[in-house]
Formats: C-alpha cells, structure tokens, sequence
C-alpha cells in the first residue's frame, strides 16, 4: 500500500498493488517508484509504503514544499485616528520557509527615523499629522518574490496656519499677494479679514485657494488697503488664525559697509532699505563702542536726523542704498550704530547695532640731538701769572683794569675747580 499522511494528520490512501484509488492526484507508480507531478503545498506531508507481512514493514518519506510568501493585513486599510492618540497596524504572513515581516512608509522615513523596522506589527504613539502616510508591510522568505500590503494613516486634528511672510511692503498701484498655508483634517474652512473686520472680496481683491494654500491678491494696491489681514482656519476639531501686515513702511535698513574705517578722524557708513516711496529722512544714532560693558559704563547716543541726497532719491527699483559721513572721530577708537528711515507712511524699524573702528594715528619719528661742551682746565702753575697781572694792572690802571682782572680771575678759578 502507498498512502498520505497529510499535515493535518489525515490519512489518504492512494494506491493498493496495482490500483490507483484517487487516480486524480497526480500519483504515477513506476515499478517500486511514485512520481508526483504538479507540487503544490498540499502535496506536503507523509508517504508511507507498507507491506502486509506479519508484522507489517513500513517505509516513510517526508515531502517538505517550499513555496513563496504571502502577507495579508489585519488591520482596517484605511486608519482614522485623533492627534494625540495611538494607532498598531498588524499583517500576517504565511510561507515556507517562514516569511520575516518588514515594515516601511511610501512617504520615506518611518516615524522613528528609520527606513525599516521588522515584526508582525508597529504601533504609532501620540500621531500628529506629520505621520499621515501609507505603511507597507512586505513579507520575504527567499523564494519567490516578496509579498507586500498597504494601510493608510489620517489623523484628525486642528487646523495649521503658516504664513511665509508675516509682513509684506509694498507701494502703490503694485499688485499684492498675500498667502496663508494651511493643514487640517476634516480640511479647514478658510476666511479673510482686515483690520478685524470680514473682507469682502471683489474685482480688486481676489481670492484663490489650492490643495494647502490660501491666497489673497489685491490689483493696484491703494493707501486704504495698508493693514492688517488675517487667515482663519476652522474645522470639527478647531480654530486658528495668523496675521499678515500689508505696509507702505520701508523695510528695516541691512548696514553695508565694513567695520573697518580707513580715516582717522571720520567714517563713512553706508546702509540699503527697501521703500516703495522716496526716503524723507534718516535717523542716526552713534557712540563709543565700550567692550566691557561691565566696568565701562557705554557713552551717550548722539542722536542726529538728516535729510537725504537727491541721488538717494533717484530709484528705478525699491531698494535705496544711502551713504552717511560721520565726522570728528577719535583714531583708533570704537564706535557702534543704528539707523532708521522714514517714508510718506512712517519709520522703518531700527537697525541691528552696528560696530565700526577708525584708523590709527601715522608713526611719527622723533630726533634729539645731544651737545657736549667739554673745558679743560688750565695746569695749577699758570694761575699765579694771571693773578700777578691782576694786581699790576689794578694800581696801574685804576678801577677798569681791576674789573677785567678779577673778571679773568674768576674764569680761571672757576676752570680749575671744574
């Protein structure tokens, strides 16, 4: 007899001699052989051949069929979670050799950093909306090619409001495009206000809205439209708003020169601000710079307002660029700056302080020249003569002689003493 124990443990018997008793199983006898032809996996198992001899002799030989990888999820394919809260996608995978599970997001990385993470399952704890995303679970065993499924993760959570430029300047008769990038989930409900009042929109204001961005373009911009406007956003599970500023004001001026000043006693600053209307004045502000604040208490401002050039005026473009000389500087002295600029709309914000230094005095070089006046004495013996003299020529020539021979006495005393 030759039969087959099936994994299950059930008995098929298949042959008996001669006959063939499932003739449908692809079993073809060949002397002492059977050939099976078209494996599957339910072709695994046991198959025994026995002899009816007393007692019986049994021969076993174990089929093991290897076949390729499936997966299947166990999860829903489409996830809905609240933000905050925990989501566990699981699959199931079947093979032989057994199948390893691998988990990865479509979007790229995983939210743990990773590229991939092994197991039957991966839990995301405390989701934002930044976990949205299809997960792919892929079962591989080596044979055959691998076998993958997908789920789907939507977190529900307020709406988002970014605002790429919260203040935007602008002139006159320009076009003006203010936009707002917002997410959510249900998708948020967007609208617009200025001022805090609801903005009509019309030929001159026109409102567009994409996939995540929300757009207000105003045509021909006029004073009155100068203000505050504010995106709101709402949906089932919030409300958020931001603000954008459309203004006239010029920009905050960027310095420009270097700090290091290349005149003694005066340095030049230059700066550019961006103003749709022409500069009316510039404010400066300078001082010594005191590097340790700590012990050196920093000096007053010297606070000045100037009229600029009409060059500076001369602009085919927004951007100014403004020059200030700022003179009787000490050399080789610290000094720190600010600058603001004003338009026919107001004062631009003040610049970031800014620290320049002036040259050093030229090295000067000084000559002393050192005179030595050497006297010799005369010898102890020529004194005597000299005051032999002076006594003859006292009694011979009166009071003038006397004088010019105490005069000569004088001299030569003091010569010799030196």
């Amino acid at each position: 007899m030759f039969k087959h124990i099936m994994l299950n443990g059930e008995d098929r018997l298949l042959f008996v001699g001669e006959i063939d008793l499932k003739p449908a199983a692809k079993f073809t006898r060949n002397g002492n052989s059977y050939v099976l032809n078209g494996v599957t996996r339910r072709h695994a198992g046991k198959y025994v051949c026995r002899i009816e001899t007393s007692p019986p002799t049994e021969l076993e030989h174990t089929l093991d069929v290897q076949y390729p990888a499936s997966v299947r999820r166990e999860s829903e394919k489409v996830q809905r979670v609240v933000q905050g809260s925990s989501v566990t996608l699981e699959c199931m995978a079947d093979g032989n050799p057994t199948a390893a599970i691998s988990w990865s997001r479509q979007q790229g990385h995983l939210p743990s950093g990773t590229q991939s993470e092994e197991g039957l399952s991966i839990t995301l704890e405390n989701v934002d909306r930044h976990v949205e995303g299809t997960y792919i679970c892929t079962a591989s065993n080596g044979i055959g090619d691998p076998s993958s499924a997908s789920m789907t993760v939507e977190v529900e959570y307020p709406p988002e409001v970014i605002t790429e430029q919260a203040i935007l300047h602008t002139g006159e008769g320009d076009e003006a495009k203010l936009m707002c990038i917002v997410h959510g989930r249900p998708t948020p409900a967007v609208s617009w206000s200025r001022n805090g009042d609801p903005l009509m929109t019309d030929n001159h204001i026109i409102e567009h809205d994409s996939l995540h961005r929300h757009t207000l373009t105003i045509s021909k911009v006029k004073e009155e439209d100068f203000g505050d406007y504010t995106c709101t956003a709402e949906n089932a599970r919030g409300q958020k708003a931001n603000t954008l500023r459309l203004t006239g004001l010029p920009k905050t001026p960027k310095m420009t020169s270097s700090p290091a000043g290349g005149e003694k006693t005066s340095y030049t600053l230059t700066w550019e601000t961006e103003s749709y209307t022409p500069i009316a004045q510039y404010r400066l502000q300078y001082r010594k710079f005191k590097p340790n604040v700590t012990t050196q208490a920093p000096g007053q401002w010297i606070d000045r307002l100037y009229s600029p050039k009409t060059s500076e005026n001369n602009f085919t473009g927004p951007i100014h660029h403004m020059t200030h000389p700022i003179e009787m500087l000490e050399p080789a002295t610290d000094y720190e700056a600010t600058v603001a600029v004003e338009n026919k709309f107001g004062w631009s914000g003040t610049s970031e302080v800014f620290q320049f230094y002036t040259r050093k005095e030229d090295p000067t070089t000084t000559t002393t020249t050192t005179t030595t006046t050497t006297t010799l004495a005369p010898e102890p013996e020529n004194i005597a003569p000299v005051v032999e003299e002076v006594a003859i020529g006292q009694s011979a020539s009166g009071c003038g002689t006397a004088t010019l021979s105490m005069a000569l006495l004088t001299l030569a005393l003091g010569a010799f003493l030196s």
